[in-house]
């Protein structure tokens, strides 16, 4: 059930307020066709683009909650994506994925528009547009840079990018790729009535460390931490991070660079399905079996 964030602490989610705490997940049985589903619903990408990720170390500032609570969506968020694989950067870094609560979506997606752009990165007027024309309570965005092979940011000569690079482009890799410098996730605060500052966090962890459109998701696939904005006030949703959810952002932050999309995903997939091979038990989802 759900219970309100805003006006209770929910005891500071204490497990979350260290750093090494582990991500405790939950699980949905489900065939392998709804593995391959459920990352094709998150991954939208062309045949020859690349699903981009961060390549830096993570630093997550939130704003728009009482400390006590942003201390805990920080401390979370940092859980998180330690546990999938990523750097965490040091408590006094430069935020990188910024974590927003507002009145207005909007009207708070427009002031950053008109007074801090640089928050859009290159996009033009109507990509951001675009980000405005997200249904439902929250939007969220990255802004991304190309890297060579290696790793190493692409920079310009004159107006022209020069990739530097000794590795030669095949079918299957790429000589550059996209990374994402920073995330952005703008959440209305009367979505948040009934959540927990995990939930919030882990809401958030997803929508930042992957570029998702949670509209893609079909209502028949697997329980997911990405549902919890549009769920009745009475219904039951997920209390932190799904076991699909984890294995999902493990595996993207695992997977092999310079590769295109198809073969991203195939990646991700395998990984999600090692990883529930790992987990086991009654939570883990059983191969041939249907949803239950």
């Amino acid at each position: 059930m759900r219970i309100a964030l805003l006006t209770l602490t929910l005891l500071a989610t204490p497990a979350a307020a260290q750093e090494d705490a582990p991500i405790v997940v939950t699980g949905h049985r489900d065939l392998e066709q709804q593995i391959e589903s459920f990352v094709g619903a998150l991954t939208p990408s062309s045949p020859r683009g690349q699903i981009a990720r961060f390549e830096t170390a993570v630093c997550p500032g939130v704003f728009g909650i009482p400390e006590a609570q942003r201390a805990a969506v920080r401390d979370r968020i940092r859980a998180v994506a330690k546990g999938v694989g990523l750097d965490v950067a040091k408590p006094d870094c430069t935020p990188n994925l910024l974590v927003m609560v507002a009145t207005d979506k909007n009207a708070f997606v427009k002031a950053l528009g008109k007074d801090h752009n640089y928050m859009f990165g290159d996009r033009t007027p109507a990509q951001v547009r675009q980000i405005l024309a997200e249904p439902g309570p929250a939007t969220a965005w990255q802004i991304q840079t190309m890297v060579n092979a290696e790793g190493r940011r692409i920079g310009n000569e004159g107006d022209t990018p020069v990739n530097r690079t000794a590795t030669r482009p095949s079918r299957i890799t790429a000589a550059a790729r996209p990374a994402f410098m920073a995330a952005a996730v703008v959440i209305e605060s009367a979505a948040l009535e009934g959540l927990t500052t995990t939930q919030l966090a882990d809401y958030a962890a997803m929508r930042g460390l992957a570029r998702i459109d949670p509209m893609r998701i079909d209502t028949a696939a697997p329980s997911t931490i990405l549902r919890i904005l549009d769920a009745s006030s009475d219904s039951e949703v997920p209390v932190t991070l799904t076991q699909w959810d984890f294995a999902f952002l493990k595996g993207l932050y695992s997977s092999p660079d310079n590769l295109y999309a198809p073969s991203q995903r195939s990646e991700i997939e395998r990984a999600m399905n090692q990883e529930f091979d790992r987990a086991g038990g009654e939570d883990a989802p059983s191969r041939g079996k249907s949803p239950g």
